[in-house]
């Protein structure tokens, strides 16, 4: 099974043995778990370094926008062709709308629910309408 999502090609039924990804898939595919996992560490030791509220919020603020950055990174240097172009659209806000959520108590008044639910919205459209 490959880490990135399978392009369809040309007789290739979605579902079957080797064949392109369905929705289900591409769902979780998007998602840079690789990253996404990173990032939670790195948010976790944050926490335990205890920073007063606002440095930490800021701390974390920091954290986010640099992960994106990486995972931008990471997917241009992992993928090719179309399947990179579909990952660079979707990855990153696939990141955002785990990280955001996982970092809401220390994000504190900038953490907004409705926020985290719209990412999430997104993340499954978007995953469910492009397909490499």
């Amino acid at each position: 099974m490959s880490r990135w999502v399978v392009a369809g090609a040309p007789g290739l039924k979605a579902g079957a043995p080797g064949g392109p990804d369905g929705p289900a898939g591409r769902i979780v595919k998007y998602v840079p778990a690789e990253v996404v996992s990173t990032y939670t560490l790195i948010y976790t030791a944050l926490v335990n370094f205890k920073f007063d509220a606002t440095q930490a919020k800021w701390t974390t603020v920091f954290l986010i926008v640099l992960f994106l950055i990486l995972t931008l990174i990471y997917v241009a240097r992992s993928t090719t062709g179309s399947v990179r172009t579909a990952h660079l659209i979707v990855s990153p806000f696939a990141f955002v709308a785990w990280a955001y959520p996982i970092s809401s108590s220390i994000l504190g008044d900038f953490f907004i629910g409705f926020v985290a639910f719209v990412l999430q919205v997104i993340v499954l459209v978007l995953s469910l309408f492009i397909k490499p």
